[in-house]
Parts: C-alpha cells; sequence; structure tokens
C-alpha cells in the first residue's frame, strides 16, 4: 500500500463509538491510515471513553467531537457507520467509497451516564472489528 488508507468513522455525536474506532485505527495501524472520525451532531467526548481507552494505553483525551465534513467524507475510502441510527441521517456514500455498517450498542444512554463496564465492551466489540476490517484490506 503506498498511500495511507482514509477512513472515516461515523457515529450520531462522536462522543464514544466512532472516536474508539478511530483510535484503534491509529494505534493499530499507524501510519498505514488516516482515521477522521465525526458525528452528525457535535458533542462532547465522554469522560468513560477517554477512561477506557488509556485501559488499554490509548490515550484520546486531547480529541475534540466533531460534525461531518463533506470534504473528508468524499476523499474518505472507506465510511464505516458505526451505529444504525447514523445511517438514516447520514448522507448516501458515493460510488467508489466502500460503505460498512456496524450496529454497535451505545453505551451513553440518553439520561445519565453509562457504567463503565458497558464502556469496556463498546471498546472491546470495537477493537475486535476495527481489527478484522484492517486485516480483510491487508493493512495489517
Amino acid at each position: 500500500m503506498d498511500k495511507p488508507w482514509r477512513m472515516y468513522f461515523l457515529c450520531v455525536h462522536n462522543r464514544c463509538r466512532s472516536q474508539m474506532a478511530k483510535a484503534f485505527a491509529r494505534h493499530f495501524a499507524g501510519n498505514k491510515v488516516i482515521a477522521n472520525s465525526a458525528g452528525v451532531e457535535e458533542s462532547q467526548i465522554h469522560p468513560l471513553t477517554i477512561e477506557v481507552m488509556k485501559e488499554v494505553g490509548i490515550d484520546i483525551s486531547d480529541q475534540q467531537s466533531k460534525r461531518i465534513d463533506m470534504k473528508v467524507f468524499i476523499s474518505s475510502q472507506i465510511v464505516i457507520k458505526l451505529c444504525e441510527q447514523v445511517n438514516e441521517k447520514c448522507p448516501i456514500v458515493p460510488f467508489g467509497i466502500t460503505n460498512v455498517q456496524w450496529d454497535i450498542p451505545d453505551p451513553t444512554p440518553k439520561q445519565g451516564g453509562g457504567t463503565i463496564e458497558e464502556f469496556r465492551v463498546t471498546r472491546d466489540l470495537i477493537r475486535e472489528n476495527v481489527l478484522q476490517l484492517l486485516k480483510e484490506h491487508k493493512v495489517v
């Protein structure tokens, strides 16, 4: 692979799942990928997202929630949607860009906060999915 593989992880709020996925892609593939993440709606990264990623040696405390950037979207080689809700609200992925759908439950409930164990389960599922995706596309 000559040029880095451009990945865009999308979720509704960009506060948990898409942030984790981006971090794992960068962690496992290094400079072989350009991984970005965004949400349909901007929010703030949930504190437990940062905490559970630190548990596996990845510091995302400097990351910020972002809204979808159409320039990044159309320049991506693959768009990974981490929840069904984003699939309903997200722009249609243009021909030539691989579109992947993962329906990973949101550990951040609408009222109050989720448990750290729920965040760990989500983190571990995302790590497995990212590794599998990178292997399937021969990035790692």
